[in-house]
């Protein structure tokens, strides 16, 4: 009985202690639309297409091509250079390198 206590122990620890640790998880978005050169641009799993038609988000903000932004509380504005939206309707600037 005392032999099979200490093996389960034993192998209890063991697998514990060779367990892969977790990656981080990201909090960034995965699907973004940015402004570039003039252009709507969306990035979406690591891939980036050329925005031709309007992307309404769940919040009711409208996002045109030409990067004008309706927000569905009334407010409008336009994307530049250097901002980029989530999905969710938050903008927010790139980081810049040093």
């Amino acid at each position: 009985m005392k032999r099979t206590t200490l093996f389960v122990v034993i192998s209890l620890l063991s697998f514990v202690s060779f367990a892969a640790p977790k990656k981080p998880t990201s909090h960034r978005s995965k699907a973004y639309v940015y402004m570039k050169h003039g252009k709507l641009l969306e990035k979406y799993k690591g891939h980036t297409r050329v925005v031709t038609k309007d992307i309404i988000l769940v919040n009711s903000t409208t996002i045109h091509p030409n990067g004008s932004v309706d927000a569905g509380s009334g407010e409008n504005f336009q994307l530049t250079e250097g901002q980029y939206m989530t999905m969710d309707g938050k903008v927010k600037k790139f980081k810049t390198k040093k």
